[in-house]
């Protein structure tokens, strides 16, 4: 798309203003074409994919193979499709450097307020350097494209997978701190190595949980070759492999690994879960020993039954990670690093790498629905975070520069088939000047911490209200559920809700 772009902007370095509203009516008119595909999926798997659209990406901005600043009349052309139809297709995203062009970079924010949840953006200076170390080639990490929702890819070269798995750490957590045990069906789900009261030591339930993390990982391979295996045996994919590079000259199907890059993308879930539990449980029960160890694992076997004061006192007394407390947000990248860790000893069936991503389309919702309830003081059954690498919603407390100071520490590495960030705002922000120069500020300094993601949705906490209980009536309302945009009423009640319950803030 970027050598596309670049060929069709000649067409309008010269043209006059009939013209531009001609191609800006053509392109609205394929923005059209791409909402017309309806993508169907059985219950179960709508769950996890939640108003999912058909995933058409259209990446504008980013860098020249000289590292310039590459936007043209196109690029303000495509800004502006959006800006007048704000529909959920295509999923329009926005690359950004330490270059980008102020007139570029204001437009866009113009598009976010109007509050379709588009553009997302990207981060050449995160993204670049961490394909790169994955072992694709700098002509190729240069020109990185984005796929469906947030994933990275290489553009004409690659089958990525990067839905190959999806590994809920959380659950892992629960079954170490249980005798391995599920709390929903008391079943013995993983080997046992103690629970909470019999570690004597933090370090000791670690040393549990990095067990259990291994035990399940080394499942999960094979489940992912048993997967590649019937995708060669029963759906080899000719056309696909003829406009792959490699394929024709190798003579070999895509899906046996015929392209130059063969990855596979698994996804971690959920760090902010994660850092929250863990610092509950170092601070509390080992630290200060403020918590019986005893006491909370009764309460998390019972959900907290007649003990609010407990829950209360896990969710309050701790800081939790998104607000820029280093000791917590590094509980999550810790163990991260460790499950990226153990991908590495894997090679694909396909003979390229497994690689880790942060995001988790709406699987943060039935991935909670399967796990008890959590140290953090989350309930049984409740939602995990959104996005991939957002904090838990209403805990982010210190506001939107925390939040990017907290996700910053998670290294780029991690997040090499893609990373999500989830904030929203007040649409009275965006009113004034001022407002959209802090923006902008705003985002300049998420490219300066080499955060790979972020995305917004604007949008007041009323309105979405008001289009619960009377959906027809805001039947056009679209927000930013994880990668993509959906429409609100589409979209489940649970998932609403998580929506709605997502802190929002009126200034960075």
């Amino acid at each position: 798309m970027h050598n596309l772009l670049h060929h069709l902007s000649i067409t309008f370095v010269h043209i006059n203003c009939n013209l531009t509203d001609e191609a800006l009516e053509i392109i609205e008119c394929l923005w059209l074409k791409f909402n017309e595909i309806v993508y169907l999926r059985n219950q179960h798997s709508a769950k996890y994919f939640a108003g999912f659209p058909i995933g058409f990406n259209i990446a504008v901005g980013g860098v020249d193979e000289h590292g310039n600043d590459f936007s043209n009349d196109l690029s303000e052309l495509f800004l502006s499709a959006q800006e007048d139809l704000g529909l959920p297709q295509p999923n329009l995203s926005v690359r950004l450097h330490e270059k980008t062009n102020d007139k570029l970079l204001k437009h866009a924010i113009h598009v976010v307020a109007k509050g379709s949840g588009m553009p997302q953006f990207f981060n050449d200076k995160a993204i670049i350097k961490e394909m790169e170390n994955l072992g694709v080639t700098h002509q190729d990490a240069m020109n990185y494209a984005i796929v469906g929702c947030v994933e990275l890819t290489t553009q004409g070269n690659n089958l990525g997978w990067s839905d190959a798995a999806m590994f809920n750490m959380n659950k892992v957590l629960e079954l170490t701190l249980n005798h391995g045990r599920c709390l929903l069906t008391d079943k013995q789900m993983a080997p046992d190595f103690g629970s909470l009261s019999t570690y004597k030591t933090f370090a000791d339930l670690e040393i549990a949980l990095e067990q259990t993390m291994n035990y399940f990982v080394e499942k999960m391979i094979p489940c992912c070759e048993a997967v590649e295996k019937g995708h060669i045996a029963i759906l080899p994919t000719a056309f696909l492999s003829s406009v792959i590079d490699d394929c024709m000259e190798k003579g070999i199907d895509v899906t046996k690994g015929g392209a130059k890059y063969n990855l596979s993308g698994i996804q971690f879930i959920q760090v902010a879960n994660l850092a929250d539990s863990l610092a509950v449980i170092k601070q509390l029960v080992f630290d200060e020993q403020k918590v019986s160890a005893k006491v909370l694992e009764e309460a998390l076997k019972n959900n907290f039954a007649n003990q609010e004061i407990l829950c209360q006192k896990l969710l309050n007394h701790v800081p939790k990670y998104g607000n820029d407390i280093a000791w917590v947000d590094e509980l999550g990248v810790k163990w991260a690093r460790k499950f990226r860790a153990k991908l590495r000893e894997f090679t694909n069936y396909r003979g390229g790498a497994y690689h880790m991503g942060m995001y988790t389309v709406s699987a943060h919702v039935p991935m909670g629905e399967n796990l008890g309830a959590s140290a953090d003081g989350r309930l049984s059954q409740t939602p995990l975070a959104d996005g991939g690498m957002s904090a838990v919603y209403g805990r982010d407390l210190n506001g939107p520069t925390a939040v990017l100071k907290s996700v910053s520490r998670l290294d780029n590495n991690l997040t090499t088939n893609g990373g999500l960030l989830n904030m929203k705002f007040l649409p009275e922000f965006f009113q004034t000047q001022t407002g959209i120069d802090k923006f902008a500020n705003f985002l300049r300094t998420f490219v300066d911490l080499e955060i790979p993601h972020i995305q917004f949705n604007v949008v007041c906490r009323e309105d979405l209200l008001k289009a619960q209980k009377n959906p027809e009536q805001y039947s056009s309302l679209t927000v930013r559920v994880a990668g993509y945009t959906a429409y609100f009423t589409e979209l489940a009640g649970e998932l609403q809700n998580e929506i709605i319950a997502r802190t929002t803030y009126d200034n960075v």
